[in-house]
């Protein structure tokens, strides 16, 4: 979660595009009123931020002065429209996209700056929808379930397509449910339900941080989620955001196999609240990282586990949002289940049973996260097994998987992978176009 981040409506750009100050923008849109609106620094301050709705006056002058038919087409309100015109923006976009505004004020005068599409503005369908709560003054059951309905659809969007803009209405979702959190009148039940959602979606955009190379912003997001889902009270998220602090340390440049361990474990002590095909997340990744050490009864322990949870997810409710099978939780019943089995093998010295298993789990393995994944861990028994070509065969496919959505994390892995291949590889060709493709991979 990166708080430099902030929320910049279409309004604010083109404001920012024009060299107005606020009280500047005050007056121009005062002149356009014709019936003296009377607005303020503080009032057109409320609007950028979307904490305040125009007036019908303000709305009047802000149609007039930048000739759109609504405030929604400037990012200002809560409807649709607004949806499209606003987005979460580091500091850079959103110099960029004023930098774009000014060039097509230039060319096309207000209206054409006002409805032509920018680098980041109008926003994409999926982050339309994952922002579309938001500024709302007051929320009810309905609207938690609005969002929980949108968390379920943005985790399947990104478990199919994990790219940037999936990140982005991923991210956009639970900056938008913490605001209203924040923000927002709602009764105490209603506010324990979205904690509950904006716990979930802290979640998602997380983990989209966390292919996306970003560790730091991962850990992040995945402290909001524990600290939402205790103020929700909510068990099951509290352990598997728990279990999510593992991430961060596997992935870091010098992976911490120990407090990965460490953190999978403090999940189990509320293993009792989760469903079955969290419990078989949590045993499955304690049954590797077990082997990791070396632990081969305790590994062996927790694969047993793995299995007899897995047994059961046929039996429950998927869920919603990205703990639900729909999201992260999903084939633990099938292909991943036996990848849990064929890492723990690679891990305890058995590459050639690894390697079968992973080979066929390709066949039946659609979501690129887990393909890239899969041809990981391919690199890795071909490493073992003192097989160059498949090794670096694998390690294309896995970049394969990467370059069109942005998997840094999973290029972050072949990278480090790379540097333990034995040195009597280096002298092939094939190593040297890998080592030529990894250098121009920023």
């Amino acid at each position: 979660m990166d708080d430099s981040v902030e929320k910049v409506t279409l309004f604010e750009v083109l404001r920012l595009a024009l060299d107005f100050d606020i009280p500047t923008m005050c007056a121009k849109l005062e002149l356009c009123s014709g019936k003296g609106a009377s607005l303020h620094r503080r009032t057109l301050g409320g609007w950028e931020a979307r904490r305040h709705t125009p007036n019908p006056l303000g709305e009047q002058a802000a149609r007039a002065f930048f000739n759109v038919d609504s405030v929604g087409w400037l990012g200002l309100g809560s409807t649709a429209e607004a949806a499209w015109n606003f987005a979460y923006m580091t500091k850079d976009e959103k110099e960029r996209e004023m930098l774009h505004r000014r060039q097509m004020l230039k060319q096309m005068g207000i209206a054409g700056a006002a409805g032509i599409t920018g680098k980041l503005l109008p926003v994409s369908p999926l982050v339309a929808d994952a922002q579309l709560i938001d500024g709302l003054p007051s929320i009810n059951g309905g609207t938690v379930d609005f969002a929980q309905q949108t968390a379920t659809n943005l985790a399947t969007a990104y478990a199919a397509t994990p790219n940037a803009d999936a990140v982005r209405a991923a991210d956009a979702h639970a900056r938008t449910l913490r605001d209203l959190l924040k923000h927002a009148r709602m009764s105490l039940s209603t506010r324990t339900r979205l904690q509950a959602v904006a716990s979930d979606a802290a979640a998602l955009a997380g983990y989209g941080e966390l292919d996306a190379g970003r560790l730091t912003q991962a850990d992040a997001w995945f402290t909001k989620a524990l600290e939402l889902a205790r103020e929700a009270g909510d068990r099951r998220l509290e352990a598997l955001a728990i279990a999510s602090r593992a991430w961060p340390a596997l992935d870091a440049p010098e992976p911490d196999r120990a407090a990965a361990l460490a953190a999978f474990q403090a999940a189990t002590e509320l293993q009792r609240f989760l469903p079955p095909a969290g419990r078989t997340w949590v045993f499955g990744y304690l049954a590797r990282e077990h082997a990791a050490f070396g632990d081969d009864l305790v590994s062996g322990q927790f694969l047993e586990l793995a299995h007899t949870a897995a047994a059961r997810i046929h039996r429950e409710d998927p869920g919603s949002g990205w703990w639900s099978t729909n999201g992260e939780l999903g084939s633990l019943n099938g292909t991943r289940l036996e990848v849990f089995t064929g890492r723990r093998s690679l891990l305890l010295g058995h590459p050639n049973d690894a390697l079968q298993i992973f080979d066929s789990a390709l066949a039946d393995t659609t979501a690129p996260v887990r393909r890239a994944g899969l041809h990981e861990n391919i690199v890795g028994a071909s490493i073992a097994l003192d097989d160059p070509e498949r090794a670096i065969t694998s390690a294309h496919a896995a970049l394969n998987e990467c370059d069109p959505y942005g998997l840094a994390g999973v290029t972050s892995w072949i990278r480090r992978t790379r540097k333990t291949f034995p040195r009597q590889w280096n002298t092939q060709a094939t190593i040297i176009e890998l080592d030529e493709r990894l250098r121009t991979i920023a």
